[in-house]
């Protein structure tokens, strides 16, 4: 009987091949780490941004610049899985945005930016921190209109 023998010789480079792949492969389906939560179901949630029965004027100019805008910014406040969920959108002209959110407690933070003068034009009253803007998200909403000054 003969017997057969076979000689391998790996370099350091050629065995760190295997892990690297193995640390590529599974942080791409858990996400860098991050522990996988289960997907929830998005709701389209469609509406107007209004102040006084009409929308936040936005400089032509400016806007076509993208240097005038109406940010609205959906910041999940119930303490569940999405704690730290937040979806942003920019309003038009009409004062129209659109989003797509999982169903939870949401507080709404506009920020008014005209171009021609600095800074927010609502002085931060609706943003992050302040604003006193929530809505209950649990299906679609396509007519929500949010109205500012129920909110002084």
């Amino acid at each position: 009987m003969a017997s057969f023998s076979t000689s391998v010789t790996f370099s350091r480079r050629t065995a760190l091949v295997p892990l690297c792949l193995l640390f590529v492969g599974s942080t791409a389906l858990t996400g860098c780490g991050r522990t996988s939560h289960k997907t929830e179901p998005e709701f389209k949630i469609s509406g107007k941004i209004l102040r006084g029965g009409n929308p936040l004027p936005l400089d032509p100019v400016m806007a076509a610049a993208k240097a005038a805008s109406v940010n609205v910014k959906f910041i999940r406040s119930d303490g569940g899985d999405g704690a730290n969920h937040s979806e942003s959108a920019f309003a038009d002209e009409s004062g129209a945005f659109s989003v797509k959110l999982p169903k939870g407690k949401y507080r709404i933070s506009i920020v008014h930016m005209n171009g021609r003068q600095p800074g927010d034009n609502l002085q931060g009253k609706y943003g992050d921190r302040k604003s006193k803007i929530e809505k209950e998200i649990s299906g679609e909403m396509p007519d929500l209109v949010i109205e500012l000054d129920d909110y002084k």
